[in-house]
């Protein structure tokens, strides 16, 4: 039956408002999807400041506990190095800490593939009509003797820090050392002998307990302070210009020669040559 014109002015005008509407519920949805990407472009452009902002940094003193090489109190030192804020200390050292954990992995794990394993290239029974389950090759991840599924392959692990950003963290870790009393300056070391129980003696008399980690800094050691700590178990010596940030986290007592003090303080202070 045909509609009369005012019918179909009565559909045009509903058709109309239809579209009218969806109209203006697409420019809705565009201007929404316009703010909420500027939302997101402000907020990657803040985090891009962020990530470029300096790294805050304080300039701290402390006092340390001075001895002689036979255990007889000397007075004290000066430790006087720049390190990151409290807010974002920990952050630091633990990252640094997880650079120099992971770079010592030699990525050398490595394993076989089916296709790698000598042998299997024969099937090692017909399809049918022996009762055992269908197999291709007897070097199958199935059975003894084949290959591994997504096992380990040569790889390297190592990461990057920036050089600053390493200098700050070892710095601050070494700060944090002498704030929890856990630092001992030693004035020389020059007289040390190369003998284990010398060497054992020495650190009771330091205040070195017995079954303690000791991490023993040292700066042009003589031959002797080596041979005479290679062979303990709980204590590690090196030179100034090799420090270890894991090694001073992980040390219960950190023993620095006065030579390898007046290093650091040269070379972490707030002058120093490490913020050249």
């Amino acid at each position: 039956m045909p509609f009369s014109q005012r019918e179909r002015m009565g559909i045009y005008s509903v058709k109309i408002h239809y579209l009218s509407e969806a109209m203006a519920s697409v420019a809705f949805n565009m201007s929404a999807r316009a703010a909420v990407g500027g939302a997101q472009l402000k907020l990657s452009a803040q985090r891009k400041r962020v990530a470029r902002a300096p790294l805050r940094v304080d300039a701290l003193a402390a006092q340390v506990s001075k001895v002689s090489f036979d255990g007889a109190s000397a007075g004290t030192a000066t430790l006087d190095v720049k390190v990151a804020k409290p807010d974002v200390a920990k952050g630091l050292v633990h990252k640094y800490v997880v650079m120099v954990r992971q770079n010592a992995r030699r990525g050398t794990a490595s394993t076989l593939t089916k296709s790698e394993v000598r042998g299997g290239g024969r099937k090692p029974f017909k399809q049918k009509g022996t009762g055992n389950a269908r197999a291709g090759s007897s070097r199958t991840p199935l059975k003894p003797g084949g290959g591994v599924v997504f096992g380990p392959k040569p790889k390297d692990w190592s990461i990057k820090m920036n050089k600053k950003e390493r200098r700050l963290a070892m710095a601050t870790a070494i700060q944090s050392a002498a704030a929890a009393s856990s630092m001992i300056v030693v004035d020389s070391l020059a007289g040390a002998a190369p003998k284990t129980k010398a060497m054992a003696t020495a650190l009771k008399s330091w205040g070195v307990a017995e079954g303690e980690k000791a991490y023993i800094i040292t700066k042009d050691a003589p031959e002797g302070v080596t041979l005479s700590t290679r062979n303990m178990a709980r204590v590690v010596q090196t030179d100034i210009k090799h420090l270890n940030v894991y090694d001073v986290l992980n040390a219960d007592k950190v023993v620095v020669e006065e030579s390898a003090l007046q290093y650091i303080n040269d070379f972490y202070g707030e002058s120093g040559a490490a913020w050249a």
